[in-house]
């Protein structure tokens, strides 16, 4: 055992963030911590990290235990340069060692790896982008031999190769690991156990992701009905006691104390139900159904463009159809984000050709949530864009979005970024936009925001040009992949064809398949793997539709003379047939996609 906390609880000065917190941490723990924003994610990692002393419960670290801790701000001094920055740490070591003698070559092979040439290493840290800030402090973390490592947002401003890295990274690390992150693709790959901070209380699972969100759900269940139950018992022996005061005799009298006292217990039974703030499932919301576009939503030719000497674009073309769900891939740098811009801020002076299609009315979502005006509240922002409606209508749709009672008179400049991201989002479904520019929409966001975000653009029938690192989040939403390579951009069949695009597949010479390694064949595999699963739920729904087609055909035969519902059926015919062409495009992509892994598996 590393770590023990025994009824750690925190506060500052108002109600505790949590209390009665007793656990502890072994040293094959790869623990994921989860809870909603402002639950004390980060309080709890400085307890544990010994930089908070808890208001209340004790805290108790092994023997010479090692800790690493990286925080969300990273970077405590900017004017150091990257070389000084990592030396610091040379003070730690015992001297007259191995590992304080080697240390210096430890970590120039750790910039080396990183990715940063000699000509990094004496700049300052506040010329680095914040991708780069990132890794640079993930690596000095795993200069040192650490029993435990605690990682806050460790993805924050990651591409998605880096990312890739850092999950090897973690996977193949033999200490323990406390994460807080909402990259589902981190969780998914790393993590062996899972905290969830809610209401004040911590809930421990063992096991993977998927076990995680499994047993969390029956325990919810059981714990909903077990509640249920005693509500109803509580009101039962409330409204016995009440008819037997009402009767007035001595034995009722002494019946009727008797019930009060069962229904007592009851309550204190009731309140010691542990179940998660009701807040912590993000709101439902819809995006409406778009006006449609023509078929080209978006035309760039002949894109040409860099700034502070850097070449970002050269001669570069994209064309965008109606309902195409795009996923803008690239590494940090190499110009997405500016791309977004140049397509929603057209002037003059553009170098190329950008036009809108037929009928276009596009929404733009920052990273920065630029569109907010941090001088109004929350209610005056979006009252801005219902005028004429009442002051209910308007909190009723705020609401939807995460800001129940009072908080839709919070001052924009204090809400959080997730709080930004989601009044931003606000803004722009009432846009109607038949066409959603967005860009790293999940910054800030909590796992089940992402994840209710995420079943609305998958429903939402216009057209999506996305950026975004989380990784699971892009590839459930897009179908189609465009990525900014040598100054062009590319059509790429998948996220994992984009990150293998620079290993060597083919020989030119004689067009052999060049040998994989064991690692790269065990992820084509993993990928043949999720090919077929996707296969079989595309079978499934294939299914499902010709019955559906098949019903309504019946349908139509038996009521020949109901013209409203012919008109119905014919909708919902013509609708389940375009899903199945969608579907049947699809399948063939997978097959095509499938007989190129197979061959790459077998040589």
């Amino acid at each position: 055992m590393l770590v023990s906390l025994s009824k750690v609880g925190h506060d500052y000065g108002q109600d505790f963030l949590f209390d009665e917190v007793s656990t502890s941490i072994d040293r094959k723990d790869k623990i994921i911590l989860t809870g909603k924003n402002g639950s004390g994610k980060s309080t709890l990692m400085k307890i544990i990290a010994g930089e908070l002393r808890p208001s209340e419960g004790e805290i108790f670290h092994s023997t010479s235990v090692k800790i690493g801790y990286q925080i969300q701000s990273r970077i405590p001094d900017p004017e150091l340069t990257l070389m000084d920055y990592y030396m610091q740490d040379k003070g730690l070591l015992i001297p007259d060692t191995q590992e304080f003698y080697s240390f210096e070559r430890r970590v120039r092979s750790t910039l080396v790896g990183l990715e940063f040439s000699e000509e990094d290493w004496n700049r300052k840290l506040s010329t680095f982008s914040g991708g780069e800030l990132t890794r640079i402090s993930l690596g000095k973390l795993f200069l040192v031999d650490h029993d435990l490592l605690l990682l806050d947002e460790p993805t924050n401003h990651l591409d998605l190769e880096s990312t890739e890295w850092l999950v090897g990274f973690l996977r193949a690390y033999q200490g323990a690991l406390v994460i807080v992150t909402h990259d589902r693709y981190l969780i998914r790959k790393v993590g062996n156990r899972f905290w969830e901070l809610n209401g004040g209380s911590i809930w421990d699972f063992p096991g993977g992701y998927d076990k995680y969100l499994f047993d969390r759900e029956i325990l919810m269940k059981s714990g909903m009905r077990t509640r249920e139950n005693l509500v109803k018992e509580i009101e039962r022996l409330d409204a016995v006691a009440k008819r037997y005061r009402l009767w007035g005799q001595e034995k009722f009298i002494k019946q009727a104390i008797n019930k009060e006292r069962q229904r007592d217990r009851l309550k204190e039974q009731l309140e010691s139900i542990d179940l998660p703030d009701e807040e912590i499932r993000a709101p439902k919301f819809r995006l409406p159904q778009p006006d449609r576009t023509g078929y080209i939503v978006l035309d760039v030719q002949k894109l040409s463009f860099g700034f502070d000497g850097k070449e970002l674009f050269r001669n570069a073309s994209l064309e965008v159809h109606r309902h195409e769900k795009i996923g803008l891939l690239g590494p940090n740098g190499s110009g997405k984000t500016t791309l977004l811009r140049m397509i929603t801020q057209i002037n003059e002076n553009t170098p190329g050709e950008i036009e809108w299609g037929h009928n276009v009315r596009w929404g733009y979502l920052s990273q920065l949530t630029e569109d907010l005006n941090l001088e109004n509240d929350v209610i005056t922002e979006i009252w801005q864009l219902l005028p004429g409606q009442p002051d209910y209508e308007v909190r009723k749709y705020i609401g939807r979005f995460g800001f129940p009672g009072e908080d839709v008179f919070k001052p924009i400049s204090s809400l959080s970024g997730g709080e930004k991201t989601k009044l931003a989002l606000a803004k722009l479904i009432l846009s109607r936009p038949n066409v959603l520019v967005m860009d790293e929409p999940t910054n800030n966001l909590d796992i089940w925001s992402i994840e209710s975000l995420e079943d609305v653009l998958k429903e939402y029938e216009g057209c999506i040009i996305l950026v975004s690192h989380d990784r699971e989040f892009v590839q459930n939403i897009c179908e189609h992949f465009v990525m900014i390579d040598r100054l062009k951009f590319k059509p790429v069949r998948s996220v994992e064809d984009y990150l293998n695009r620079n290993r060597p597949v083919r020989d030119g010479n004689d067009n052999d398949i060049a040998r994989l390694s064991f690692q790269e064949k065990r992820k084509l595999s993993n990928r043949r793997k999720s090919l077929l699963e996707r296969l079989g739920v595309l079978e499934s729904e294939e299914e499902a539709l010709s019955r559906k087609i098949e019903e309504a055909q019946l349908k139509m035969g038996i009521y020949t003379t109901d013209y409203e519902k012919l008109q119905d059926f014919q909708s919902l015919i013509e609708e389940a047939e375009e899903k199945t062409i969608n579907i049947l495009e699809e399948k063939e992509n997978l097959n095509n996609e499938l007989g190129e892994l197979d061959r790459l598996i077998q040589d």
